[in-house]
């Protein structure tokens, strides 16, 4: 483990610790800096990062908080290799499936997958912050989502400088994307857009995909965009998902 890296462990859980005395803040938890095999992904012949905004309440089922971390439960010393150990083993724990399974064909035309299916094994990252909230995000005040991302926007961007990713996949409001501070290479253009649904009915509101590139860590990535709905890319069926893959692939190797 780099220092660097043990350092953002140790920002996330004073992140968390900032936010565990409001009634908002999921407890008993841990701060989520990553979901995925960290090891995996480092090996991977494309580093794909997937992004959302923070993470679920359902991370921390009601009853058995630490059902999906069991490594991170009882640890008191807060041990970085222990806690990037929990991390790393969330795939194959038990992943909060149903919000996840939006982004894993659109991976899937990428090449990578968050389970162990693929070539490449992709991370899940929070741009706004490592710690999950009840409410949810949106329907959290604006003084909260405020405070929360004073820390968690910064320590999403370190992770990335750190994990080098050379595609990111990027679901949220448009909005969000203001918060993205690497030096861009490119304007953002659109690189696909969906007129038809996957009933081949016409969309009222067509759907573009939209790319940029940003220097991260030395690397120029590649920065997949479409907006949510309810879940990552969720406007689109599980084909045009995948498709949006390919084409981000294509787009990639095409520089």
């Amino acid at each position: 483990m780099t220092r660097q890296l043990s350092e953002q462990v140790a920002l996330a859980w004073k992140t968390f610790d900032r936010a565990a005395g409001h009634s908002w803040c999921v407890t008993p938890a841990v701060p989520i800096l990553f979901f995925g095999d960290l090891d995996a992904y480092r090996a991977s012949p494309l580093r794909v990062v997937t992004v959302g905004l923070n993470p679920s309440l359902r991370e921390f089922p009601a009853g058995e908080p630490f059902r999906r971390f069991p490594l991170a439960q009882g640890d008191r010393d807060r041990a970085p290799d222990r806690y990037l150990a929990a991390m790393s083993a969330y795939f194959v724990t038990d992943p909060y499936s149903r919000w996840f399974s939006a982004f894993e064909p659109l991976l899937n035309g990428l090449g990578a997958s968050y389970y162990e299916t693929a070539a490449s094994t992709a991370l899940h990252t929070d741009i706004c912050s490592p710690v999950a909230t009840d409410p949810t995000w949106s329907r959290l005040g604006k003084t909260h989502r405020a405070s929360l991302e004073a820390d968690g926007v910064r320590l999403w961007h370190l992770l990335l400088e750190n994990l080098r990713p050379q595609i990111v996949a990027i679901s949220v409001a448009k909005d969000y994307l203001k918060r993205i501070r690497f030096v861009p290479g490119t304007g953002w253009t659109i690189m696909h857009t969906f007129d038809r649904k996957a009933d081949d009915t016409p969309r009222s509101r067509p759907y573009k995909v939209r790319a940029r590139r940003y220097k991260v860590g030395g690397e120029q990535s590649l920065f997949v965009f479409g907006e949510a709905a309810q879940t990552p890319f969720g406007s689109l069926s599980h084909e045009q998902r995948f498709e949006t893959g390919a084409i981000a692939l294509e787009t990639y190797r095409d520089g």
